[in-house]
């Protein structure tokens, strides 16, 4: 029984990243999970940056390292995404992406410039630069 059990999780590791993902209903007993609250910006017709946005909400979802939380009070770290798309077919958009601590204080920025074929990847990769800088952060305390 013990066997099938760690097998269904290696499973659930391999072939459902996802389900594996940070969970934020009790975060005290989870203290390596990293609220984040994602606020965005872009225009009505800007529809990669839209698609950007979501994204990048996305991959931040199905991160095992932060938890996405809908109120600015509960985060440890906001991400502030600004975005404009930079070609008259909406096919490409350049993104200001800003990483805010708690207390308030810039940690970075960054600008972005992705295609709606790359959001994914591109999206990841933000992931690991937001983690990265946390990372960075909490070292110089």
């Amino acid at each position: 029984m013990r066997q099938a059990i760690i097998c269904f999780f290696l499973l659930m590791a391999r072939f459902c990243p996802s389900a594996l993902a940070a969970a934020c209903p009790n975060l005290s007993v989870h203290p390596g999970i990293t609220t984040l609250f994602l606020q965005t910006d872009f225009g009505e017709k800007d529809a990669a940056s839209k698609i950007f946005a979501t994204g990048m909400e996305d991959a931040i979802k199905k991160s095992r390292q932060f938890c996405l939380v809908q109120d600015l009070r509960a985060a440890n770290f906001a991400l502030d995404l600004a975005g404009v798309d930079i070609t008259e077919d909406h096919e490409r958009a350049a993104v200001s992406m800003v990483l805010i601590s708690e207390k308030g204080s810039l940690l970075t920025h960054w600008i972005r410039v992705s295609s709606i074929d790359n959001t994914e990847k591109n999206c990841q990769e933000d992931v690991v630069k937001v983690d990265r800088a946390i990372q960075r952060s909490k070292r110089h305390r």
